[in-house]
């Protein structure tokens, strides 16, 4: 009996247990249903509100695909009805047709949208009696009273393009250049206006060019307005900039070119005076080049030292009748030469102290002897050709034999020849020298020689 107590109360236990796993389970599941059943309220809502808020009608059909019986798909169709109704107002872009979508639409959606296209087909109905008005007052007003029109930006550059018609009128034409750009420039002004801009834009251009303006600047000016008002003046600042330009290698070219831009006399008379400066600069360039080439090559006047001058007479070796049988001579000289050794024509004048050594022939038996001689010379160069530090000549001699034998030398003689020189170095590299005037008594004094010296 006692067992069978023990397995009711077993049996009850188990079934009280299990009834309450099932109930507990059966709360969990509706607890399921109902969170799922919030989250599709609540994307459909979302989705709901994302549509309104775009307001299009592709937004609207949208919902209703997803969700054709939903919450709000009465209020969504009703959208799009109200939606079509503002397309045909938009449509039709009339004021009357703006004001039917708001006398009857039920929602009312696009009424601030309708209310603003209102107005800004009156602000355009307004512009067009006004865009032609000169009144600024007037214009200012129309901006005041439809601020958000798209006719705004024209009104205002209406205004610019007034004030600067007033600029242009008291003359002050930067300020009017600045105000017609602000109205958009030449060709958004009214065709009676545009030249008045061209003239405000000349100034303006004009009035950029300083002092210091290129001369590029200047000419590209000249281009622009190569029959301007102020072109002369600029063209006679060009003349002037070019003339200040020239350097003294400037030849007729340059001067001429700038005095081509000279529009008045006084201008022509300044390009001139440049131009006049510049060649006589010039001039003193060549001239002070001439002073350094000459010191180069050695100035004007050396004093030279003549350490050999070696002739003989080559005819008496053949002579056997004559009591001479041998004549040569050795000087040593001073000189001063006028003009180096460059120069075309060199001048040069000296004495030539020096001795005279002769054999004289007595029979079968000869006496050679020895006689001091001092030849007084003027000496004629004439430069050939040569090179950067060398010169050949050629020159003529002229001589008063001073001091002499009478029976060898004549009072007078001659010679010429063919040499080099350089700096301070010249070679006589041969010469003949004859007597002039009375002769020797045997034999004619004819000498074959060379010389060589050097110059301070």
């Amino acid at each position: 009996m006692r067992i069978l107590y023990k397995f009711i109360i077993c049996a009850v236990i188990c079934m009280s247990s299990s009834a309450t796993l099932e109930a507990q389970t059966l709360i969990n599941y509706q607890q399921q249903i109902k969170k799922e059943v919030a989250e599709k309220q609540r994307i459909e809502k979302q989705r709901y509100e994302s549509a309104c808020e775009k307001g299009t009608l592709e937004a609207f059909q949208e919902y209703i695909k997803l969700y054709p019986k939903g919450k709000y798909a009465v209020d969504v169709r009703n959208r799009i009805e109200d939606y079509n109704l503002w397309s045909e107002a938009v449509k039709t872009n009339t004021i009357e047709a703006y004001n039917n979508y708001i006398a009857t639409s039920k929602f009312k959606s696009f009424k601030d949208k309708a209310n603003e296209a209102i107005k800004e087909l009156q602000s355009k109905e307004k512009w067009e009696s006004l865009k032609t008005s000169n009144s600024i007052s007037e214009i200012e007003m129309f901006i005041k009273t439809y601020p958000k029109s798209s006719c705004v930006d024209k009104a205002q550059k209406r205004i610019h393009e007034l004030k600067g018609v007033n600029c242009y009128l008291a003359n002050d034409l930067l300020n009017a250049y600045q105000e017609f750009n602000k109205a958009g420039g030449k060709f958004a002004l009214e065709q009676a206006n545009q030249s008045k801009f061209d003239e405000c834009q000349e100034y303006w251009d004009y009035d950029n060019l300083t002092t210091y303006s290129t001369e590029e600047k200047l000419l590209e000016f000249l281009r622009k307005y190569p029959s301007g008002k102020y072109s002369d003046e600029v063209s006679n600042r060009v003349a002037i900039s070019k003339a200040r330009s020239l350097t003294m290698y400037s030849g007729n070219y340059s001067f001429n070119e700038a005095l081509g831009f000279a529009k008045d006399e006084t201008t022509r008379n300044i390009v001139k005076r440049y131009y006049e400066a510049k060649q006589k600069e010039y001039s003193q360039h060549k001239k002070a080049q001439r002073r350094i080439k000459r010191q180069r090559n050695g100035g004007i006047m050396n004093f030279g030292i003549e350490f050999m001058d070696l002739a003989f007479n080559p005819s008496m070796y053949s002579d056997m009748d004559n009591d001479v049988d041998y004549v040569m001579y050795y000087n040593v000289g001073l000189g001063v030469r006028i003009g180096n050794y460059k120069s075309p024509v060199q001048f040069e004048i000296g004495a030539k102290p020096g001795l005279v050594v002769y054999t004289l022939w007595y029979g079968s038996e000869d006496e050679t002897k020895t006689s001091f001689h001092l030849p007084l010379y003027a000496r004629l160069k004439i430069g050939l050709w040569g090179g950067y530090s060398s010169k050949w000549y050629i020159d003529g001699v002229g001589y008063y034999n001073a001091v002499k034998e009478s029976f060898l030398e004549s009072d007078f003689s001659a010679s010429a020849g063919l040499g080099v020189s350089w700096r301070h170095w010249d070679w006589r590299i041969l010469y003949y020298k004859q007597d002039i005037g009375t002769k020797y008594t045997y034999q004619d004094y004819k000498f074959i020689g060379t010389s060589f010296s050097y110059y301070f």
